[in-house]
């Protein structure tokens, strides 16, 4: 158990250093996260994970996606993350939990969160027929996943929704890769 959580604080520390360095090069008075920023950062992320186990877990993919969504500048892409999310999590092991994790990070309720888990359970098993109504709960997510109006407050939702949603993904996958994701 020292090993996971070594590597969740190796990787937030990690995250923290990347986002200090994108707040240092922003003017006095905008030092926020904007939709690059969240771009910038997660692709940082999955790059860890790339260089360490030759590719990006489903888990953690699904994770960037959904983080990504708190910052994007339309309710267009909003949904167009979200879907991102939904086709590469649904019936990853551990979505559930990174899904719920992400949503309460991102300030969605508990009873929110568990109609996005579902979808995303769902999404793999409905079919056809189970994507149209898809479309009309991501319509759903991706409004109440809209930014706030306070450029510091999405920025931190942005923070928190990704570092649950990692936190969530890495005990997901720790069983297969831990070994990998802890070589230097």
């Amino acid at each position: 158990m020292k090993q996971i959580n070594r590597f969740k604080s190796l990787l937030k520390a990690t995250i923290d250093k990347q986002l200090g360095e994108i707040l240092s090069q922003k003017p006095e008075g905008k030092k926020h996260l904007n939709y690059v920023d969240a771009i910038t950062i997660t692709s940082y992320v999955r790059n860890i994970f790339i260089d360490r186990l030759g590719m990006c877990p489903d888990q953690v993919a699904a994770a960037c996606e959904l983080s990504k969504a708190v910052l994007a500048p339309s309710a267009k892409e909003r949904m167009k993350l979200i879907k991102a999310a939904i086709s590469i999590g649904g019936g990853t092991a551990g979505i559930s939990m990174i899904v719920s994790g992400v949503c309460m990070a991102a300030g969605l309720g508990a009873g929110m969160a568990a109609k996005v888990v579902a979808l995303f359970v769902g999404a793999s098993l409905g079919g056809p027929v189970a994507l149209i109504s898809i479309g009309v709960a991501v319509a759903a997510i991706a409004g109440y996943i809209a930014l706030t109006g306070n450029p510091q407050k999405d920025t931190q939702r942005f923070i928190e929704s990704l570092t649950e949603g990692l936190n969530r993904s890495v005990d997901a996958i720790w069983e297969e890769h831990g070994k990998e994701l802890m070589k230097n």
